[in-house]
């Protein structure tokens, strides 16, 4: 984590922002700028020293970002260049990042709102949770219906996830960023309801070799959601155990409790002669509280 924090600090421009180089000449970008930001948030939540010039400096070039695109969306009304006809999800990220700092505009946040057609289930996903966070219950209700109708569940498999058409190669048409960033609402408004977990199960069946997705990035965003519906559902705290039956026989069992959760040896294996001819029933039973992944 400090190595971490001591390139992105040595990587700043001189402007305040991040470009995709560091150096001489670089240029700051919003994407870059507003990632690093976010990344510099999460750190300080979680008391991680910061030398508070760096982050307040992202800040402030964040918000000059946001000045000058919301100009922009006002120079459309009488086509003074430059202008944009509608607001986009770089626009829906930034305003993300600085509403988690208490520093939301309300005017970019009414046409990010009035123009929520025009963002990908991603931009939808990052506005609603802006919008709860800034305390709007009648627009974080609209965005959620508008996010639903690309709400895939399958009740057989206990899964969900959201279908976005947007080209999977742009950063706003990640289907996995925009599952984990729906589920960190659903964390927050509804952790008990019956979607969440089936969005924690359908990321979990679809990692990469079972242990990450398919970019650092996505993957540590799959990882904050799911942290916050642990501490929102209190699945850290279960006590709960697993049982595999092959037959009539136990095969194993493994507990998991509070103190071993991410220690556990949850591996029971069988191979060889263990592994009996014909036909077989496999079981695996559970006996306490709490699910099973």
């Amino acid at each position: 984590v400090t190595t971490g924090v001591n390139r992105l600090t040595n990587m700043q421009n001189g402007d305040g922002g991040w470009g995709w180089f560091s150096g001489a000449g670089e240029t700051s970008g919003a994407h870059t700028t507003a990632t690093v930001v976010r990344g510099l948030q999460v750190a300080v939540q979680n008391e991680v020293a910061i030398v508070p010039d760096v982050l307040q400096r992202g800040l402030a070039w964040l918000d000059q970002y946001q000045a000058s695109e919301l100009q922009k969306l006002k120079n459309a009304a009488t086509k003074t260049e430059p202008y944009k006809t509608q607001p986009d999800n770089l626009d829906a990220l930034v305003f993300h990042v600085l509403a988690s700092e208490d520093r939301a505009n309300p005017e970019m946040q009414t046409f990010l709102y009035e123009g929520r057609q025009h963002l990908s289930v991603y931009g939808k996903s990052l506005l609603a949770w802006s919008t709860h966070k800034l305390g709007n219950a009648e627009q974080t209700t609209m965005l959620r219906q508008n996010i639903e109708q690309f709400l895939v569940e399958d009740a057989e498999n206990e899964t969900a996830y959201l279908r976005d058409e947007t080209s999977w190669w742009y950063w706003y048409g990640s289907q996995i960023e925009a599952t984990a960033m729906y589920l960190k609402l659903l964390a927050a408004q509804d952790p008990q309801g019956t979607v969440a977990p089936r969005l924690v199960k359908y990321l979990l069946n679809n990692r990469k070799h079972a242990t990450y997705w398919n970019s650092t990035r996505d993957t540590a965003m799959v990882i904050e959601a799911f942290a916050d519906y642990l501490k929102a559902t209190g699945e850290a705290d279960a006590n709960v155990a697993a049982e595999v039956w092959l037959g009539e026989k136990r095969l194993g069992r493994v507990e998991f409790t509070p103190e071993n959760l991410f220690t556990v040896n949850n591996t029971i294996a069988i191979s060889g002669n263990a592994v009996p001819s014909g036909e077989q029933k496999l079981e695996i039973r559970r006996i306490g509280n709490g699910p099973l992944y």
